[in-house]
Order: structure tokens, then sequence, then C-alpha cells
């Protein structure tokens, strides 16, 4: 049973996703005109976009009336989440047509919009983690003013090891164990090895879901076993639970905690992978969609890169509130059955730009404490 909370401090104070929400940042879409499909990036969002991909395709541009309509929607969820007395942080304004390098590779900067990737709040400390896609490594730079605000009141902060991500960096084995063929996605790699180097540390902040005292982390391959080790290490007083792979990396489109004791779940398939308690607790499971995906024809080739199941990534403000897509409305219906108050929030392009409402934001600051919501 969750216990009463004091006022959340100034500073850097989230272990929850569900408990009242006092300061988040939303990321931003500025210049988001293309993807750079090199190699990790082919890998990264490989179950989605490699029936669209031929080989070679670089830079994949994005129509600017698909932008200004992202950039629309992203205001408007800053706007909805103002409305409800929640702080609304934002990344600095994003460069156009920034380029990113080391001496291994380079790459085209993506804009910080799915601000929940590369960072994950843990309490008091902030932990930048280590990311998947090379033209990702500096997006946290946007972020630093925040980070360093908050360290000046008082939060750790904490950075995973840097990843090198040359050639040859990544694992494909949850790829290898379903039977997934992904020799595609590297054939045209023109980053160099780091010798002696192999497999590193890479993780994405999404890829955990956080209860309190205790927090759930998915690990498909050994750069993810890496960072768990990390992260065991340096959170010794954290209650940690690794997800056999449950996906190839983040996993909040799959197991979504609504409060103790209710979690919206993509299918019965996924309880079998949690953690014992918490397979009791009650699942929503969300409904069929009767809004068709957007046709694109008009605006040629167009990448989907998020899950089709993108609208379960909803963002709770509190116990008892949730933002969800408006353009869902089964699962609007279905959570106010629940006796949720649900912030519907335009989300037009949820497929193009790899994330939902809870991927665009980094909640920083949560009332709830390190509870046990998974006691026996």
């Amino acid at each position: 049973m969750t216990q009463p909370q004091l006022a959340a401090p100034a500073g850097v104070h989230s272990f929850d996703d569900f408990t009242p929400l006092c300061e988040v940042v939303v990321g931003r879409a500025d210049h988001y005109t293309a993807h750079d499909a090199d190699p990790t990036w082919r890998l990264f969002y490989f179950e989605n976009v490699a029936p669209h991909l031929g080989a070679g395709q670089r830079q994949l541009s994005i129509p600017q009336q698909i932008v200004d309509e992202l950039n629309e929607d992203v205001t408007g969820f800053a706007d909805a989440l103002a409305g409800c007395g929640v702080r609304v942080l934002r990344p600095s304004a994003p460069g156009k047509d920034v380029q990113v390098s080391s001496p291994w590779w380079s790459s085209s900067a993506t804009p910080p919009l799915n601000v929940r990737d590369n960072t994950v709040i843990l309490g008091e400390t902030i932990v930048e983690t280590a990311p998947h896609i090379r033209g990702r490594v500096f997006e946290n730079d946007h972020l630093k003013a925040h980070f360093t605000r908050y360290f000046e009141q008082g939060a750790n902060w904490l950075s995973m090891p840097r990843p090198a991500l040359a050639a040859g960096s990544l694992d494909t084995a949850y790829f290898d164990r379903e039977g997934i063929d992904v020799t595609a996605a590297t054939a045209d790699e023109t980053a160099v090895p780091i010798d002696g180097l192999g497999l590193e540390m890479v993780f994405d902040g999404a890829q955990c879901v956080r209860l309190g005292r205790d927090v759930l982390v998915n690990v498909s391959n050994h750069n993810h076993e890496l960072a768990y080790r990390w992260l065991v290490r340096n959170f010794p007083d954290l209650r940690w639970h690794r997800l056999p792979g449950i996906a190839d990396n983040h996993v909040d489109s799959i197991v979504v905690p609504l409060r103790p004791g209710l979690m919206l779940l993509r299918s019965p398939h996924y309880r079998q992978f949690l953690p014992a308690p918490m397979r009791g607790w009650e699942a929503i499971y969300p409904p069929p969609s009767s809004v068709p995906e957007q046709d694109y024809d008009e605006f040629g080739f167009v990448i989907p890169t998020a899950s089709r199941y993108i609208d379960i990534n909803v963002l709770s403000i509190d116990e008892n509130t949730v933002v969800v897509n408006s353009l869902y409305p089964e699962l609007i219906a279905l959570l106010e059955q629940r006796g949720f108050t649900v912030v519907p929030v335009r989300h037009r392009h949820r497929r193009l730009f790899g994330g939902g409402h809870h991927c665009f934001t980094l909640d920083t600051v949560r009332d709830g404490g390190p509870e046990d919501y998974l006691a026996a």
C-alpha cells in the first residue's frame, strides 16, 4: 500500500511513472526533416523499417508538412500538461542539418524529441544512458542546462560509459533467437571497428519500468546485459528485475503501470515475463482501434519507425489521470469506464518519429518515493 507523500523537493525526485507529476521535460522536433538510416538506426528500428528499405538508402527525407504537424501536436501536448498544473521544461532548440562524427563514423544528428530514451531518472539521480544510434550520441546536450540546474539543487548526476558505436559494437542476439536475418541492415556499414572492443554497453532509458524501489529492465542482448550490470552495481539500494528480452529494446509500449495493482499490458502473453508479484496485478488490454493509420501516399516514401502499438505509450499525470492519443477513442473509452480521467491529446504521426507521449517526456519530479509496490 502506497503511503501518503509529502510534496516533492525542488530537485530531481522521480521513482515511478504514475504518482502525481510535478515537473517534466517535453521533447522538441524542430528540423526533424530526415532520418539518417545508418546501420545503427536500421538495427534499432529493424522490425518496423526493414520491409520498406532498400540497400544503400541513407538519408530518408520527411515532408515539411508532416514535421509542421508534429510540432503542432507536441506543442499541444506541452500545453495540455501545463494546463494540468505540471511544470513543463523543453530542451534547447536543435540546429538544422547538424552533423556529428567520431574517429569511427559520421552521422546526422537527431533532434531531442524522444527524451525518454537517453536518460532515466532513478529517485534523485539523473542517469544518462548509452545511445543505440550514432546520431543520438550528443542529443542530451540539449538537456544539459536543466540537468545542471538539478545538480545545483542537489541531484546526483551519472552517465553510463559513452559507447563508441564503431563497427561491430552492436549485438544481434535478439534477432538471431527470433530467426530474423538482419545482415541487410549492416551490409553497407562504412564505420570502422576498434581493435579488441567488440560488443559494448548500449542501453536506453525506455528499457526500464520504474516502480518505486523496484526497476524492471528489458535485457535482450549482451549490450543490454552490460548496462544492467552497471545499473545494479551503481544502485544497490534498488531492487532490479531482468526482463528476458520481451522486445528488442523499449518496453513502454508493452507494459505500462497505471497505478499500484493495475497496468496497461499489450497482451496476456507478456504477463509470464513479469516479476512474480506483478503477475497478480490486474491488466487492461488495449482494444483494437477503429481509426485507420494515416495514408501517406501523397507524400511518397515515408517510413514508419514506431510499433503499431505505439498508442499504448500513454503518460500518467497521477494515479487517476492519463494522457492518451485523441486518435485512439477505444482506449479512451475503456480507461474512462475504469474511472480514469483521460486527457486526450492529438498525435497524428505517431508511427513516423519513433515515439508516443511517454517517449516524448522525461518526468523529473513526481511525488512518489521508493515504495515497495511489489511486496508479497
